[in-house]
């Protein structure tokens, strides 16, 4: 094989290499969860309610609201959002402050992450969600901020559940 033939051999190698880093586990979902991103999720569209209640109905399901502490899983999410084109609709996850104010966790009491890629930002200076004191202690994906997390009062009823599991 010349310098050449072996360079471009390597090089191939190199491409096949970096294109197949990520490994393709199956992931099977039971009704009405889907696979997205390599996890079941269910976009409840056929219920809305406040953010305790949303979660007992993801509970009832076998799930939980959606843990978006990854930011992969985060983005794939959205995109499927997209993808079912629910434009305008917001959508509860499951990260609160409830049991201490500005402590954010998820409902398995892991941390929520502050700041960017999550969390909206507003107004002229640009200040980052969330900025709801008392009022506003559940999170959920803001269709007016382009599905960033934002905090909201946690008895609006007018929010979709997305249940994980």
């Amino acid at each position: 094989m010349t310098g050449f033939g072996l360079l471009s051999f390597l090089g191939t190698l190199a491409v096949v290499a970096m294109t197949d880093i990520k490994a393709t586990t199956q992931v099977e979902c039971e009704s009405p969860f889907t696979e997205v991103g390599g996890r079941c999720v269910h976009v409840g569209l056929s219920t809305m309610g406040s953010w305790h209640d949303m979660r007992k109905f993801c509970q009832d399901l076998g799930g939980e609201l959606v843990n978006l502490a990854d930011v992969q899983f985060y983005s794939d999410l959205i995109l499927y959002i997209e993808i079912l084109r629910l434009s305008k609709m917001h959508f509860w996850i499951g990260s609160t402050d409830e049991a201490i104010e500005d402590m954010w966790v998820w409902t398995d009491g892991s941390a929520t992450r502050m700041g960017t890629p999550f969390w909206a930002n507003y107004g002229v200076n640009n200040d980052q969600m969330p900025n709801g004191g008392t009022d506003q202690n559940c999170a959920f994906l803001d269709a007016n901020m382009h599905y960033y997390f934002n905090d909201g009062n946690c008895s609006t009823p007018h929010v979709y559940p997305i249940c994980g599991k």
